[in-house]
């Protein structure tokens, strides 16, 4: 083979290094390309990554922890900014020139901000909680190295006030009662979007500010009430412990619940460990009245879904079933296991047992439970009593939206109860049980009290005495159940009581019920169930009371003239008086029966009409006639 050329060796070299670089120009283009795609998906990324936290950034801001109501929009428990000053001294070029203008605006004296920022500290606090005008003065002064600080706080402008049911906050975080609750309620929604779109409207120009807020079932009204009631007992009976609640028992809400001794929960951080401890969360031993009614009742429930003769149930021992006694418990809510949105554990754990007499003589109560929590032992009676319906006590009524003064409900926290927990007959005949164990109460209602003692032998040996008193109002398909509870240091007979808790307890029960009432009569706040449900009747008859609460309930007072008054207004001014309310129309009041002047007797039907102001020429007024 002849030699080849080098001139050909060396254009064959030449293209060779032509194509190989056209290749790698190709690859580096591909290269570029994908790495260009791949930098702008890790720029989308990183942009909406930014977009997401400024997103939720601004939600964190939007969910400041929500007020907390009662029915009626009473503040509870709120969330304020406060903003204080603090100071970084090595900012700072000329301490002498901040000092002046500083002392002035924050009212303080220019020696203590010397000592407090002259000592060679490198942040120094310098105020806390300035007013709006302060942070406006500061901020227009423009200090360098002077900075405001700002913090939600949360406050309880009720104070000891139903503060075992709402409890209290450190760091945004509930610590105790429905402020833990709300805790699970905010981590819930968190995430989503404050989309309405998709929500239930509830109602526009709400008080307060935009976010997500808790309305409980307490009444603010009521609650005063129990206040006052307890407070009367303690003073009469120092060194015992006092409780009072009111629940509705077709629902199982909680329109007031108190106890002494109680906290302020703005100053929870001042207080021991007992005061904290809920009273209706804490074991005692059974009164024997109610074991009596729930042996019975398991008696009852032991026959089945048959007819129930109307015979002594002790005779019907041979057919009592210990399996359906047990099975009782459970659907009564006496085992144990409840859970209420207010509390946050178990009942303490504790070694009392039933304090027995020897001389006494024991009854039999098979398998009924010896020790329980005021709270167990409602649950379980209320049930036996309002038919058969499967409630459980609880303070959150639903939790809401606010935007733009206009609110949407989040969640119903109220759910319809199960019926059908006791067998066909068993209610009716719980019913006459309970009749024949308590006695008559004003307004139809019926008083089932007992009293009981127990003891704890370690280190030492210490007596409890306990009583315990339910009220159903009234006895026929109950409305409010008031339960009144006391624990105190050994046995202490009733006739050394100052004043009877269930003497007392009737003397509140017509307010209770009035402001219940008033509360069904809002009929922009009320179903029509709820108003088919409404149980009571203000008659003369019904408000008859023992010589003792006389003077108490039957409280005489002129009628007012409500004239271009609020609905609310008018029924502020009513409050108290036991008298049966009667609404007619929305507005404003423009004509009443009876007139002004009148005197008002407990029992007496008032009639409020009244109309809107006429905005809308389009409007028709409605025509109401005058009450004869």
């Amino acid at each position: 083979m002849g030699k080849r050329s080098r001139l050909r060796t060396q254009s064959v070299g030449r293209r060779r290094l032509v194509v190989l670089i056209v290749l790698l120009g190709a690859v580096a283009a591909v290269w570029g390309w994908l790495e260009s795609e791949k930098a702008l998906r890790l720029w989308e990324q990183t942009v909406k990554a930014l977009r997401l936290r400024e997103d939720q950034a601004a939600t964190d801001q939007e969910i400041t922890r929500g007020t907390i109501y009662d029915r009626n929009y009473k503040e509870f428990a709120i969330s304020y900014e406060r903003v204080s000053v603090y100071a970084n001294i090595r900012e700072i070029e000329d301490v002498n020139q901040v000092i002046g203008p500083l002392s002035a605006i924050l009212e303080t004296s220019e020696s203590d901000l010397y000592d407090r920022m002259g000592k060679g500290r490198l942040r120094v606090w310098i105020a806390r909680d300035i007013s709006q005008d302060q942070e406006d003065e500061i901020r227009r002064l423009g200090f360098q190295g002077v900075h405001l600080h700002r913090e939600y706080i949360r406050y309880y402008p009720q104070r000891e006030s139903a503060a075992h049911l709402i409890g209290f906050v450190e760091g945004d975080t509930g610590l105790f009662g429905i402020e833990q609750y709300l805790n699970k309620l905010e981590a819930r929604f968190r995430l989503k979007k404050d989309d309405t779109h998709d929500l239930l409207k509830m109602g526009d120009t709400r008080p307060g500010v935009d976010g997500r807020h808790l309305i409980l079932t307490l009444d603010a009204k009521i609650q005063r009430i129990l206040d006052d009631y307890l407070k009367r007992l303690a003073d009469a009976s120092p060194g015992n412990s006092f409780g009072a609640l009111v629940m509705e028992a077709s629902t199982g809400g909680l329109v007031g619940y108190t106890q002494t001794p109680s906290f302020d929960p703005n100053r929870f951080h001042s207080y021991t460990e007992t005061n904290y401890l809920d009273l209706f969360n804490e074991t005692i031993a059974v009164p024997d009245v109610f074991k009596i009614f729930l042996r019975d009742l398991s008696l009852l429930e032991s026959q089945g879904s048959v007819e129930i003769p109307r015979l002594p149930w002790s005779v019907a021992a041979e057919q009592r079933k210990l399996g359906a006694q047990l099975q009782l418990w459970n659907k009564l809510g006496a085992d144990g296991n409840l859970q209420f949105d207010f509390i946050t554990g178990p009942p303490p754990e504790t070694s009392a047992v039933p304090f027995k007499r020897e001389l006494e003589k024991q009854l039999n109560f098979e398998t009924v439970p010896e020790m329980q929590t005021p709270l167990e032992l409602l649950t379980s009676l209320t049930r036996a009593l309002n038919g058969g319906y499967e409630i459980t006590p609880h303070g959150a009524k639903r939790f809401v939206l606010r935007k733009n003064q206009q609110e949407y409900l989040l969640e119903n926290l109220e759910k319809e109860p199960d019926s059908g927990l006791l067998s066909a007959g068993v209610p009716e005949e719980a019913a006459r049980l309970a009749t024949l164990l308590g006695q008559r109460g004003p307004m139809g209602s019926i008083i089932i009290q007992g009293e009981s003692s127990s003891e704890i032998e370690s280190p030492i040996r210490r007596l409890f005495h306990h009583y315990l008193g339910l009220i159903m109002i009234p006895q026929k398909n109950p409305e409010l159940v008031l339960l009144v509870t006391s624990t105190g240091p050994g046995y202490q007979a009733a006739q050394r009581r100052e004043l009877s808790p269930a003497g007392e307890a009737m003397k509140i029960i017509g307010p209770i019920a009035a402001l219940q009432q008033v509360m069904k009569n809002l009929s922009d706040m009320m179903s029509p169930k709820e108003k088919a449900d409404t149980n009571f009747r203000f008659s003369p008859e019904q408000v008859q009371v023992d010589e003792e609460n006389t003077r108490a309930e039957l409280i005489e007072m002129d009628m007012p003239s409500f004239a271009g008054m609020s609905l609310r207004k008018s029924l502020r001014l009513l409050q108290g008086s036991n008298v049966e309310i009667e609404v007619k129309g929305t507005g404003r009041v423009v004509a009443q029966h009876p007139p002004e002047g009148t005197k008002l007797r407990p029992g007496t039907t008032v009639t409020l009409i009244l109309e809107r102001d006429p905005v809308d020429p389009d409007y028709q007024q409605p025509k109401f006639a005058e009450p004869e």
